[in-house]
C-alpha cells in the first residue's frame, strides 16, 4: 500500500511539472504576442516595458532562447522608432544566442531584420548579404510566410541598387506566396513595394493603383504604421500627378499617425513632403517654415539622408522666392552632406539646382563648374550602378551555386546512410538465417564480407560528412562582412580596391595633360589603422572585453569615413580603409580626424572608461602627379604598412603617410620616420606626419 501511494504521488508530481511547463511556455508566447500588439498599435513605451520584463525573466531563468527572443523584440521596437544603432546591437546579441541555441528559424529572422537596418541606412551591399544569409536558412524550412518576407526585402534592396527586373521578380514571388496563404498583411506589403518600384520607374498611374490597394488592406488589418506608410506614399504619388487636393489629407493623415506612435524620423519625413506640397501649391511661407524645422531636427538627430532631401526642398523654395544667396547657401550644405554619406543621386539633383541658382546670380564660372561636377558624378554613378549590379548578381549566383552543391552532398550523404542502415539490417537478418541453415565457417566468412562492406560505407559517409563540413565552411567564407564588427572584411576590400585603383589611374591618365585642378586629386587614399597595445587590453580585461573594444572602435571609424568609402577589418586589431575621390591635401586632415575620434570618447570596458589609441599609415594613389607608374595593391598596402610602423616607432597614437613618390624608389620603404624624411629631403618621396 505504501508503494502504491508513492507511485501515485510521483505520477501526479510529474503531471503537475509538465502542466506548469506548458503553462510557462504559453505565458511566454502570450507575452511576446502582447509586445507585438502594443507595437502594432503604436504604444512603444508599453512594448519596451514588456520586452524588458521578458528579458529580465529569461535571464533570471537562464533560458538562452527566450533571452534571444526578448532582445529580438527590443530590436523590433527600436526599428519602429527608426533607432537603428541600438536595433543592430540588440540583433547582434540575439543572433549569438540563437546560434548557441541552434534555433534556425529565429536566426534567419534576426539576419533579415539586421539586413533591414542596413537597408534603412542606405548600406545596400551589407543589407543584401544578411538577407541572402536569411534566405539560405529559410529555404530548407520550406515556410512560405518566411520566404515571402525575405523575397519582399530582397526586392526592395535590389530596387535601390538599380536592378529593377530582379526586384520586380522578387516582389512578384512574395505577392504570389502571400496570396496562396491569404496573408493580407503580406499582400499589402508586396503591393506597397511594387508601387514604390513603379514610382521609381516613372509609372505613376500604376504606382497609385498599387498604393490604393495596399492602403485598403492595411485599413482592414488595422496595422497602424503600415496605414501611415501607405497613406503617405499614395498622397505623394498623387502630388506628383498634380492631384494636390487628394494628396494633402493623405499625407496629413500619415503625419498624424506618426506623431501618435511616435516615430520621430517618420514625422519629419512626412513634414518634408507636406512642405514640398505647399511649395507646389504656392504656399511658400508655410513651406519655408516647415522645412526649416525639419532641417534643424535632421541635423540634431543625424538624419543625414533626410537632411539632404530637406536641403533640396528648401533650395527650391528659396529659388521660387528669388532668394538666390540663401538658396545657394543651403544647397552647398546639402552638397557637402550628400558627399559625406555617398548619396550620389541626391548630390546630382543638388548640383543641377546649384547650376540654376548660380545662373540667377550671374556666376557663370560657378554654374559651369557645378555642371561639370554633375556630369562627372553621373558617370561615376553609372559605373557604380554597374558594379553594384555585378556584385549583387555574383553574390546571388555564388550563394545559389554553393547552397545547391551542399544540398546535393546532403542528398548523397542521406543515400549512403540509408544504404548503411539497410546493410546493417540485412546483416542481422543474414546472421539469424545462417544460424539455422549453414555451418559456422560460412557464417564467419559472411560476416567478414559484410563487415568489410560496412566499413567501406562508413568510411564513405565520414568522407562525405567532411566534404559537407568543408562546403559549409566555404559558404561561410563567401561572406563579405566581419561577423564581430559588422564592417566589411578583407575579402571584400581586396575585391573592391583593384577596381578603384583602375578607375583612379584611368582618370589620372586622362587629366595629366588636362585641367590644373586635377593635379591635386589623389583620387584614392589607402589607410591602415592599428590599435595600440591591444594585447594589454586582452591580457588585462579578457578577450570578450577586447571584442567589445573592437566593436566600439569600428563604430567610431564608421562615423569618420563616408558611406562611399570602403572600411574593413583587416584582422585582429587592424583595420584598413580606402577613401575615394579625395583631394590630396584632405588626406592628412582625415588621418587627424581618425586620431581625434580615438580620443573624443573614452572606450567602455567592463564598466571602466579607458583611452584606446591607434597608429595610422596611409598612402595616396596615384603615387605620382606627373607620371603613371604601375603599382599593385600589394605595393600600396606595403607602403601604408611601412608608414604605420614609422608611426609606431615615432611613439604611437599618431599618423605617417606618403603623399607622392616623385621618383621611382625600391620597395618596401624604410619603417623609420628619419629614413622616410631623408627620402623626402632627396626629393624621392613626399612624406607627411602628425607633428603634434
Amino acid at each position: 500500500m505504501h508503494f502504491t501511494h508513492c507511485f501515485y504521488l510521483i505520477f501526479w508530481l510529474l503531471l503537475l511539472s509538465i502542466t506548469m511547463s506548458a503553462a510557462a511556455s504559453e505565458s511566454f508566447s502570450d507575452a511576446v504576442k502582447r509586445i507585438a500588439d502594443a507595437r502594432d498599435r503604436g504604444d512603444l513605451i508599453a512594448a519596451d516595458t514588456q520586452a524588458n520584463t521578458l528579458l529580465d525573466t529569461a535571464i533570471g531563468t537562464n533560458k538562452t532562447l527566450n533571452q534571444g527572443i526578448a532582445l529580438f523584440q527590443l530590436a523590433r521596437n527600436a526599428m519602429e522608432r527608426n533607432d537603428y544603432p541600438p536595433a543592430q546591437d540588440y540583433l547582434n546579441q540575439a543572433i549569438a544566442l540563437f546560434q548557441n541555441a541552434g534555433e534556425q528559424r529565429y536566426l534567419g529572422r534576426a539576419y533579415r531584420q539586421l539586413g533591414l537596418t542596413y537597408r534603412y541606412q542606405a548600406n545596400y551591399t551589407v543589407s543584401l548579404e544578411y538577407l541572402y544569409m536569411a534566405l539560405g536558412i529559410f529555404q530548407p524550412l520550406d515556410d512560405e510566410a518566411l520566404l515571402a518576407n525575405i523575397h519582399n526585402s530582397l526586392g526592395v534592396v535590389l530596387e535601390k541598387m538599380g536592378q529593377f527586373a530582379a526586384a520586380t521578380e522578387y516582389h512578384q514571388m512574395a505577392l504570389d506566396a502571400n496570396y496562396k496563404q491569404q496573408d493580407q498583411g503580406g499582400i499589402a506589403s508586396a503591393l506597397y513595394n511594387l508601387g514604390a518600384l513603379r514610382q521609381t520607374m516613372g509609372d505613376l498611374e500604376l504606382a497609385r493603383d498599387y498604393f490604393s490597394q495596399s492602403l485598403a488592406i492595411d485599413e482592414k488589418t488595422e496595422d497602424k504604421k503600415n496605414i501611415a506608410y501607405s497613406s503617405y506614399k499614395l498622397g505623394y504619388v498623387n502630388m506628383l500627378l498634380g492631384d494636390y487636393d487628394t494628396a494633402l489629407p493623405l499625407m496629413q493623415r500619415a503625419h498624424d499617425i506618426f506623431v501618435d506612435i511616435p516615430a520621430k524620423r517618420d514625422i519629419d519625413w512626412t513634414l518634408s513632403g507636406l512642405a514640398e506640397l505647399a511649395s507646389m501649391t504656392g504656399d511658400l511661407t508655410y513651406a519655408e517654415r516647415v522645412i526649416a524645422g525639419v532641417l534643424t531636427r535632421a541635423k540634431q538627430n543625424n538624419y543625414n539622408s533626410l537632411f539632404v532631401d530637406a536641403t533640396l526642398i528648401a533650395g527650391n523654395v528659396y529659388l521660387a522666392e528669388e532668394r538666390y544667396t540663401d538658396a545657394l547657401a543651403i544647397i552647398n550644405q546639402g552638397i557637402e552632406k550628400a558627399k559625406s554619406i555617398g548619396e550620389k543621386h541626391r548630390l546630382s539633383l543638388l548640383l543641377a539646382l546649384k547650376v540654376d541658382t548660380t545662373e540667377h546670380l550671374n556666376d557663370i564660372s560657378a554654374a559651369y563648374y557645378a555642371l561639370k561636377q554633375q556630369n562627372q558624378l553621373e558617370l561615376e554613378a553609372f559605373n557604380t550602378d554597374r558594379l553594384n549590379a555585378i556584385a549583387s548578381l555574383q553574390a546571388q549566383t555564388e550563394f545559389v551555386r554553393r547552397a545547391n552543391q551542399i544540398q546535393l552532398m546532403k542528398n548523397e550523404q542521406a543515400l549512403k546512410e540509408a544504404q548503411l542502415t539497410q546493410v546493417k539490417d540485412e546483416r542481422r537478418f543474414l546472421i539469424l538465417g545462417t544460424l539455422s541453415l549453414i555451418a559456422v565457417s560460412f557464417l564467419v566468412y559472411s560476416r567478414v564480407l559484410q563487415n568489410r562492406y560496412t566499413r567501406r560505407l562508413e568510411s564513405e559517409v565520414k568522407a562525405r560528412t567532411r566534404e559537407l563540413q568543408q562546403a559549409n565552411v566555404e559558404l561561410e567564407a563567401l561572406s563579405l562582412t566581419d561577423k564581430l564588427t559588422g564592417l566589411k572584411n578583407r575579402r571584400f576590400f581586396e575585391a573592391q580596391i583593384e577596381q578603384d585603383m583602375q578607375t583612379a589611374l584611368r582618370q589620372h591618365q586622362e587629366n595629366i595633360h588636362g585641367a590644373d585642378e586635377a593635379l591635386n586629386k589623389a583620387k584614392l587614399a589607402v589607410f591602415i589603422i592599428d590599435l595600440d597595445h591591444f594585447k594589454q587590453i586582452n591580457d588585462t580585461f579578457g578577450h570578450t572585453a577586447g571584442d567589445e573594444v573592437l566593436k566600439q572602435i569600428s563604430q567610431r571609424l564608421e562615423q569618420v569615413f563616408r558611406d562611399s568609402d570602403i572600411l574593413a577589418r583587416w584582422g585582429g586589431e587592424e583595420f584598413v580603409a580606402a577613401a575615394r575621390f579625395i583631394e590630396k591635401d584632405e588626406v592628412p586632415v582625415l588621418a587627424s580626424r581618425i586620431i581625434d575620434a580615438f580620443h573624443a570618447i573614452p572606450t567602455r570596458v567592463n564598466k571602466q572608461d579607458i583611452v584606446v589609441t591607434g597608429s595610422i599609415g596611409f598612402v595616396c594613389f596615384p603615387l605620382s602627379e606627373s607620371t603613371c607608374e604601375h603599382y599593385t595593391i600589394a605595393d600600396l598596402l606595403g607602403i601604408a604598412d611601412s608608414c604605420l610602423y614609422a608611426a609606431k616607432n615615432k611613439g604611437r597614437d599618431t599618423w605617417v603617410g606618403v603623399l607622392d613618390i616623385c621618383h621611382p624608389v625600391s620597395l618596401p620603404l624604410p619603417i623609420s620616420l628619419d629614413k622616410l624624411e631623408e627620402l623626402t629631403f632627396e626629393r624621392k618621396i613626399l612624406v607627411d606626419y602628425d607633428d603634434r
